[in-house]
């Protein structure tokens, strides 16, 4: 599903004008579907009381045509004035507009509003829309953060007030709504934590733009839906051998750590792989091949044979169709890590352990020129951008995007809503998941899924998206039969056997 930056909405909007539809029809529309969403909640209106926020923008001037509508449905309606008078004509003839019975208070002082404010059924956000950017002050910002604090229905009309329409970010302050009406299409707020949050449920409005000038827009962000798993998981030939299918290289595990291995282990083999091989220490070996007995084993002693063990897993990467790298790696990154980085001719995921190795020796991805999968959760983000935690989650959009092109890497930001972004900018939103995933080895899990579909043949532009996206619904299913205080990595793994059934019996 496409998403809606900021500058690719203005631009739809502008070329709708072109195709004949005025900018005054758009807001019209666009004021009337909020005021269709406020009356099939708060049915029925008659003698309820409405408080809509207004900036003096063209958002300003949805609420003036909404609380017009309303009024004129029986609705008790005040108009808050955040902003001071319209400052675009659109607005100034939507003010003009409003009938007698719309009572408007001027931007004054909080406490001068703040009964009306809070005797309200429903406060409506049209205050800032997606143009929104830096941070709330003054009148704006305490009426919207008192607003989201009261008890009636809060609604805001295309995204709420505060948060930043292309990166999820939030402004202290910001409206806390309870449904938000977005126009034409989803915004990536919409679906990016932590903008995702504010947003509460969206509904999707159309408001006059062409239907063919929405199909034929351009965006660079999008929110994996149920359309593209059926189209991108591999389909094997029917005469295909296990040779076919690919063959996996996993790099993983140490000692204390051998569960990490396990989990990106039967979560590949579960996703399709053919041929699994993993390249372990000796004293290790006797725990994987039990709980993993469909692999082959690189037998690693890195104390008392360490040309011999060098050798053996240069040739281990000469043999595999894709690498993965980290999982469970522990202390052993600082001498695995360069041998795999500096060695690897194949389509390559770093997780875990590698990613942390490449924060503190970010000089191994010069002039790598292989297929590169870096899969970080927030914390390893964080090292590997040399910010905070808080930082990272204000923006994750941002920085998934800035890594991937710092990188030459697909960079897949986990978490909720984890975010996919490409080198070329484009970036993938992924719907699925709940928080019972929150549990160590989550990841490996996903590590072996992205590694199982690259090594089956998928460019890595596809293979994570598609990963990401049945892992969290694998995780989905799992919650739904033992919900997500009980549900552990393993049941998601379980899972994903009938996730890619699901798809694949989808009709296309």
């Amino acid at each position: 599903m496409k998403l809606f930056c900021r500058d690719e909405m203005q631009r739809l909007e502008m070329a709708a004008v072109a195709a004949g539809v005025p900018l005054s029809q758009l807001m019209d529309n666009a004021g009337a579907a909020v005021a269709q969403e406020v009356e099939r909640r708060c049915r029925p209106v008659g003698g309820k009381r409405a408080v809509v926020l207004c900036g003096k923008g063209n958002n300003g001037g949805d609420g003036f045509v909404c609380a017009k509508l309303l009024a004129q449905r029986g609705m008790a309606c005040w108009v808050v004035l955040a902003q001071g008078k319209p400052a675009t004509d659109l607005a100034a003839a939507a003010f003009e507009a409003l009938p007698p019975q719309v009572t408007v208070l001027p931007g004054e002082e909080l406490e001068q509003i703040r009964p009306v404010l809070e005797a309200a059924d429903v406060l409506i956000d049209c205050v800032f829309g997606f143009s929104f950017r830096g941070e709330l002050s003054g009148l704006p910002q305490k009426l919207l953060a008192y607003g989201s604090g009261l008890p009636c229905l809060k609604v805001s009309a295309d995204l709420p007030s505060g948060v930043e329409c292309d990166t999820g970010r939030v402004s202290a302050g910001a409206f806390r709504a309870d449904v938000t009406v977005t126009f034409t299409g989803k915004k990536p707020a919409n679906v990016s934590y932590p903008a995702k949050e504010f947003c509460g449920e969206t509904v999707v409005r159309q408001v006059g733009v062409p239907t063919a000038l929405v199909e034929g827009a351009e965006t660079r962000v999008f929110e994996t839906d149920s359309r593209f798993p059926r189209q991108w998981l591999p389909q094997p030939d029917a005469q295909a051998n296990k040779g076919d299918m690919g063959k996996l290289l996993l790099v993983c595990g140490s000692w204390g750590m051998t569960g990490a291995c396990v989990m990106a282990a039967q979560a590949a083999l579960r996703s399709g792989v053919g041929l699994l091989t993993i390249a372990v220490e000796e004293r290790l070996y006797p725990i994987l091949a039990q709980a993993v007995p469909q692999a082959v084993y690189v037998v690693l002693d890195w104390e008392n044979r360490r040309e011999e063990s060098q050798q053996a897993l240069l040739d281990a990467l000469g043999k595999c169709t894709a690498c993965v790298m980290g999982c469970g790696l522990g202390q052993r990154a600082e001498l695995v890590c360069p041998l795999v980085f500096s060695h690897c001719q194949r389509p390559l995921v770093a997780d875990a352990d590698a990613v942390n190795f490449l924060s503190r020796h970010p000089g191994y991805l010069e002039g790598l020129e292989i297929p590169l999968v870096l899969t970080p959760h927030p914390g390893e983000m964080a090292r590997l951008c040399d910010d905070t935690i808080p930082e990272i989650q204000a923006d994750r959009l941002g920085a998934a995007r800035q890594k991937a092109k710092e990188t030459g890497a697909v960079v897949a930001l986990k978490g909720g809503a984890t975010v996919v972004a490409a080198p070329d900018g484009r970036c993938a939103v992924n719907p699925t998941g709940n928080p019972g995933m929150a549990k160590g080895g989550s990841g490996d899990a996903l590590a072996g899924m992205i590694l199982s579909f690259l090594a089956q043949g998928l460019p890595a532009r596809r293979a994570v998206p598609l990963a990401v996206y049945c892992h969290g619904l694998a995780g989905d299913l799992a919650a739904g039969a033992l919900g997500e205080y009980g549900m552990t990595p393993s049941d998601l793994v379980d899972r994903i056997p009938a996730v890619l059934k699901q798809i694949e019996q989808k009709e296309e």
